[in-house]
């Protein structure tokens, strides 16, 4: 009788090593799902994750049971970061400088990038066997162009009219459906949970840039600018059926909420262990960080990373990243490579999701107008041209966290800010008499109100 129950423990400890070992070999030689979520006008003070005031339970769980990087950086305005995220190229590459300064055609919109540059996120995800869907704003050219096979695009109303999010009206892989009554985003995460439930043998890849929090005139205040409307949540994170509007901090609640709900959906149908989940911001909270150049108030994001089946919980991380990382990092996860003779600016941070050895990057960059950002670990570079000493900290909006040292005769303070000035060298700066963007310059930056020159040291010049 005992050499029978040995036996029958032995052959039992033999079942679930197997399934333990055929499981994990699944997981290495399959691929992961992967979204990316992208929010409007949001920064890190804003989340309490990031030592901020608004609780978000759902962002916190990624962020401590998954990763958030303490800096990362887009650009402080939404097309430019658009352009930085999709093509995996600096602006200097790109030519978008910003909303109003890029190549455009005779019909004087932007020109798509997608149809400038064949290699974008959409296209490679593609390229890489992925079912690749878009959903949300899109803002710069067509989604075709970008490579998606499928889509769900929010019509916007033309001019300034008002933008009513307490309704739908979407652009549904070519077929225009306006639902009301429906809220936009909850319109975008129905189609986000219908499309990932699909039956494929191919995994998924999904780009949804939302439109919360950005500001919209309101129907019922169309003279002002501000936060739209808004499904309410009760102390128990769930809907009381009420709306509100104008509340950013609602706002904030309520993409954490639909995030919560995706990851739900995920659970149930069995996905959550093979999917990879990032979230990011396009650039800092208006009036606080948008179109600011001061230290690294435009451009930091939050961004965050959850993926229960590969990334152990590391919480907040000191590596840096900024969006051109993007394109690199999910073609590593899908298994690819990037195309030969192509530039991207970018450096995977797979290794890092995966757990894999990972040498993160030295320092990161970004572009807006005529300012240039660049950032190592301890200094900065704004995109005034003022330096500074960062330390240890990483929330710039705390008082006396960044030490101003653009005017210090310290020789080792100068040794530094010459040799990230020689890295700047290889990242120029806009010329302003570019042909194709000269008449942009000269009306939107040079002769604006919003003109920033940066401060050049003198000893840089000697």
């Amino acid at each position: 009788m005992k050499q029978n129950r040995k036996i029958i423990l032995i052959l039992i400890h033999i079942f679930l090593c197997g399934n333990i070992f055929s499981q994990s070999d699944h997981k290495e030689s399959s691929k992961p799902n992967i979204i990316f979520i992208l929010s409007d006008d949001i920064s890190p003070r804003d989340y309490a994750l990031y030592g901020g005031k608004t609780i978000s339970p759902v962002l916190d769980k990624m962020g401590n049971e998954g990763l958030y990087f303490k800096t990362a950086w887009a650009t402080p305005r939404c097309i430019p970061t658009r352009a930085m995220l999709l093509t995996g190229k600096y602006a200097f590459r790109t030519k978008v400088y910003e909303n109003q300064i890029n190549p455009r055609g005779d019909d004087g919109f932007i020109k798509p990038l997608g149809e400038r540059f064949p290699n974008t996120l959409g296209s490679l995800m593609t390229a890489n066997g992925y079912r690749t869907a878009m959903i949300g704003k899109i803002q710069t050219g067509t989604v075709q162009s970008y490579g998606f096979e499928r889509w769900c695009l929010v019509n916007h109303p033309e001019g300034n009219k008002s933008f009513d999010m307490r309704h739908s009206d979407n652009d549904v892989d070519g077929i225009r459906v306006v639902k009301q009554n429906v809220h936009s985003t909850d319109f975008l995460f129905d189609y986000l949970h219908d499309f990932t439930a699909e039956k494929s043998e191919d995994p998924w890849f999904v780009y949804m840039p939302l439109n919360l929090p950005h500001s919209v005139r309101n129907p019922d205040n169309p003279d002002k600018w501000g936060p739209p409307w808004v499904p309410v949540l009760d102390e128990n994170w769930q809907k009381t059926g009420e709306m509100v509007q104008n509340d950013f901090e609602a706002c904030i609640r309520y993409m954490d909420y639909k995030i919560g709900k995706f990851i739900d959906h995920l659970k149930t149908t069995g996905q959550l262990e093979n999917t990879i989940i990032m979230y990011a911001g396009d650039n800092g909270t208006n009036s606080y960080g948008k179109s600011n150049p001061d230290t690294e108030k435009g451009p930091r994001v939050p961004f965050v990373v959850y993926a229960p089946g590969y990334v152990k919980p590391m919480g907040a991380s000191d590596e840096l990243i900024d969006l051109t990382d993007v394109i690199p990092t999910c073609v590593e996860l899908a298994g690819g490579t990037l195309p030969a003779g192509d530039v991207f600016d970018g450096h995977s941070f797979a290794p890092l999701i995966m757990g894999q050895p990972f040498t993160g990057r030295d320092w990161i960059f970004t572009q807006w107008y005529g300012c240039r950002w660049l950032r190592t670990k301890q200094w900065l570079i704004d995109g005034r041209g003022k330096f500074y000493d960062c330390g240890n900290e990483r929330n710039e909006w705390v008082k006396g966290a960044f030490k101003d040292v653009t005017l210090s005769t310290d020789s080792n303070i100068i040794e530094v800010r010459k040799d990230l000035e020689e890295i700047l060298k290889t990242m120029p700066a806009p010329d302003y008499n570019d042909p194709e963007l000269k008449a942009q310059w000269e009306k939107q930056w040079l002769n604006s109100k919003k003109f920033v020159e940066p401060y050049v040291p003198t000893y840089l010049n000697n």
